[in-house]
């Protein structure tokens, strides 16, 4: 059934933004009576289409769903080259990440310009809405906004923190071994060239785990989405 992120307009009425109304009406073509599933205010409605002209969608009742991790877990991720960041974001959402944040190192290429950064979040936030609604999410994550490695914003720390780094030894499964379902988790991965060491140091220093993901080199995304499935895997069990 085709969900949408909505609004309350009051107990009995929903009302999507106007581009989900386009969706709904033109894409999708629905019509009157028929149904569709809504999330407002991180509840999950059955609706039906009352109106199609004007649209009126009215709450048919609530419908319980336990689809969302047991902890907070939030995603740091590194900038990297061309669509790469696309992908991550939309497959961390989908594996049910909380926060993103996106981080500028010394080995970073990728440098935005205060012109592009808006229209950058705005894009990375509709690639969010979507992978939320395609996976069914009642929430969707927060991007918390591009920084520095030198100046993270508390937002981006948990009670966990741990930051993926090849040269560290052992398995992945071990590397995780603190991870339960009262503690948030931060996984700090990236970029292409790695870390500096002195990067590392500091971010120990500040409270960082440094993490294995394996005897394999990972590329940036394919690590981002590897630690988030272990991770996942480990807080559902």
């Amino acid at each position: 059934m085709q969900r949408y992120f909505a609004s309350l307009l009051d107990a009995e009425h929903v009302q999507l933004t106007k581009d989900d109304e386009h969706h709904l009406l033109h894409v999708m073509r629905m019509k009157k009576d028929d149904e569709i599933e809504v999330v407002a205010d991180d509840k999950l409605y059955l609706c039906k289409i009352k109106s199609a002209n004007p649209l009126d969608i009215y709450i048919v009742n609530e419908i319980k769903s336990d689809v969302e991790l047991p902890v907070n877990v939030t995603l740091l991720f590194a900038l990297t080259k061309g669509d790469k960041i696309d992908l991550v974001v939309q497959k961390a959402t989908e594996l049910g990440v909380k926060n993103i944040a996106l981080i500028q190192s010394e080995r970073t290429v990728v440098k935005y310009d205060n012109k592009d950064i808006d229209k950058k979040i705005q894009r990375f936030q509709k690639i969010m809405k979507e992978a939320s609604e395609q996976s069914h999410r009642l929430v969707v994550p927060t991007l918390l906004g591009i920084y520095s490695l030198k100046q993270l914003p508390k937002e981006a720390f948990s009670d966990l923190n741990y930051i993926a780094y090849e040269k560290e030894a052992g398995d992945t499964k071990a590397a995780f071994a603190d991870v339960d379902k009262n503690k948030s988790v931060s996984i700090l991965v990236g970029p292409e060239g790695g870390f500096s060491e002195e990067e590392v140091n500091n971010l120990v220093k500040q409270g960082f785990i440094r993490t294995s993901l394996g005897k394999r080199i990972l590329r940036a995304e394919t690590a981002a989405i590897y630690a988030l499935s272990v991770l996942g895997y480990l807080l559902e069990k």
